[in-house]
């Protein structure tokens, strides 16, 4: 695992990895393994259908918490060794809407595997949280079990078609925008759903204000989810007061010292923002 990386390092070892990944396993393999799932998927399917990642964390009263799964960041490093199952225990029983799971290797000791292993121990809607260049990591998501991906402006080359691909397969995503731009455009390319990172990519600070500037941008009927930098109930609060629909939060979850300090932050958390909901203006 590397860390004190910039972004443009980090997304030209992604870069790499992928193109590992595309050689080591085909385009055409790919969907041929896909199309294969979604016909032994509908062959089991009992009728009984889950709700998607937009329904999840599309609540009336409450203010959705998605739960990171996040061994590593490059601005933190290391930042826990629990083990995925117990994570997964936890974001079950606390009442998360949603799971976020890591999956870029060096920089934060992710895994598609963990998606999968993720899959087959929660009902809960899960995200594949990673750095997404290209339509093959979308399609690796769908066979992962992934209930919906984040598309990246600046990072994904083609919002609009992402979307498209998306829809496609029926499966969810978070439209990331960093600016006033970034949101006009996903939204005018059909966004249903747009996340605001608190995180500044340039130098890894965090502030939350960046989530109140942005968010009177993000019309009512799009779902709104402020990313990055919940620390504590506080914050989530104070998150919730800008008129979010839903937060991701990680490290504050993951980053303490066992398993029971995880237990009751990620309560706290959940249960703070109950009934916290507004409508956007």
């Amino acid at each position: 695992m590397k860390t004190s990386a910039t972004i443009s390092e980090i997304i030209h070892k992604r870069r790499e990895d992928l193109q590992r990944e595309m050689g080591e396993i085909p385009l055409n393999k790919l969907l041929d393994r896909l199309e294969s799932n979604e016909n032994i998927h509908r062959s089991t399917n009992s009728g009984i259908k889950n709700k998607s990642f937009k329904e999840s964390i599309n609540q009336e009263e409450d203010v959705a918490v998605i739960c990171e799964f996040k061994p590593a960041s490059p601005s933190k490093g290391h930042i826990s060794d629990s083990k995925l199952e117990d994570a997964i225990e936890i974001f079950n029983k606390t009442g998360a809407s949603a799971v976020s799971i890591l999956t870029e290797e060096r920089y934060f000791n992710g895994s598609l595997k963990n998606v999968e292993e993720a899959r087959n121990i929660t009902d809960l809607p899960i995200l594949r949280k990673d750095f997404i260049l290209n339509e093959y990591q979308i399609y690796q998501a769908k066979l992962a079990g992934a209930s919906a991906v984040l598309l990246m402006n600046d990072i994904y080359p083609d919002i609009k078609q992402g979307i498209s691909v998306c829809n496609e397969l029926d499966i969810g995503y978070i439209v990331e925008c960093k600016n006033k731009e970034d949101l006009k455009n996903s939204l005018e390319y059909g966004a249903e759903v747009v996340g605001i990172n608190n995180r500044n990519f340039l130098n890894f600070t965090i502030d939350l204000k960046t989530t109140e500037k942005l968010a009177g941008y993000v019309p009512p009927e799009v779902v709104l989810v402020s990313e990055s930098g919940v620390k504590n109930s506080a914050d989530a609060k104070k998150l919730a007061g800008y008129g979010v629909d839903a937060i991701l939060v990680g490290t504050a979850i993951m980053g303490v010292k066992n398993k029971t300090d995880m237990y009751r932050s990620a309560d706290n958390i959940i249960k703070s923002v109950k009934g916290s909901r507004i409508d956007r203006k």
